[in-house]
């Protein structure tokens, strides 16, 4: 119960994950209160967070409760269709859409006990949710990940710039179109993406007048692109099939933005689990045969 309620900061999702009455889970973290002497989590302003001592007893806990399911399974054969689990995904609201169906088509066979939950968090932040195990994967393209978190390549992605039909920079494709148009630049400004550096070109090149829209979300801004005259450059993969959807068309950019590789990430202490290498390996094979 105490690694539940150190990982998800929430008496009631501790609970489900562990199939547990909220009553009896929070009774559980009143004897726990009281055993340690720390109020272990404590009321913030976006629900509960963890105080120094349980911060500081979190990776013990999780280290005892490795040790204890090594011993219990005695080299016994993991099972998918076994496993009831909640899985927390970071990432950006692209990748959340990328990821999470995609793990979501094959855990509807594979393990249709599990379920997955989506984070948005800073760079800094998500190191320390991966270190803590608030966060079992990370996906994105974060470069400036420390040492101890290990990656994994699922595709590599580009970009495109979308725009109504009969918008005179998506039928000529001209570096001049381009400048003169009015644009929505995404901002992952904290975030520590690599999508960082495209946003420094476009604000770099593009006119301040000209930047009519700067928003936190891709989907938010490929909303506003369907609903204005506005040009966004985003990634050409996932935001290029929202596009045929809005009826939006895509021309390549007239400067140069560099390529970058989406990859997953997780902590090394989670390398040689059977319900993380499950859940890396299943998102991993339904990519690579989607993208």
């Amino acid at each position: 119960l105490l690694d539940a309620l150190l990982k998800r900061h929430s008496v009631s999702a501790a609970a489900r994950e562990l199939d547990l009455p909220q009553p009896t889970a929070s009774h559980g973290l009143a004897r726990l209160r009281k055993a340690l002497g720390d109020p272990l989590l404590v009321r913030a302003r976006d629900g509960m967070e963890p105080t120094p001592r349980a911060e500081a007893i979190a990776g013990v806990v999780q280290q005892l409760l490795e040790l204890r399911r090594d011993l219990a399974e005695g080299g016994q054969t993991f099972s998918p269709d076994r496993l009831k689990r909640e899985f927390i995904i970071a990432g950006s609201d692209i990748a959340h859409l990328v990821v999470l169906t995609a793990l979501h088509s094959a855990a509807r066979f594979e393990a249709p006990h599990t379920s997955y939950r989506a984070l948005t968090l800073s760079g800094d932040e998500m190191v320390s949710a991966l270190e803590t195990g608030h966060v079992d994967i990370a996906v994105g393209a974060y470069p400036s990940l420390v040492a101890g978190i290990k990656t994994q390549r699922l595709y590599q992605e580009e970009y495109l710039c979308f725009g109504k039909e009969g918008h005179p920079f998506i039928k000529s494709g001209e570096t001049d179109d381009f400048m003169a148009a009015d644009h929505i630049v995404v901002s992952t400004k904290g975030m520590a993406h690599a999508h960082r550096a495209v946003e420094r070109a476009l604000l770099d090149k593009i006119h301040p007048d000209r930047i009519r829209i700067v928003a936190s979300s891709f989907l938010v801004a490929l909303a506003a692109c369907f609903e204005s005259d506005l040009i966004l450059t985003a990634p050409a993969r996932v935001i290029g099939r929202l596009a045929e959807v809005y009826g939006l068309r895509a021309v390549r950019p007239p400067i140069l933005m560099e390529a970058f590789e989406v990859r997953q990430y997780w902590h090394a202490r989670n390398q040689d689990d059977p319900p993380h290498r499950w859940c890396d390996s299943s998102g991993t094979k339904v990519l690579s045969a989607r993208m």
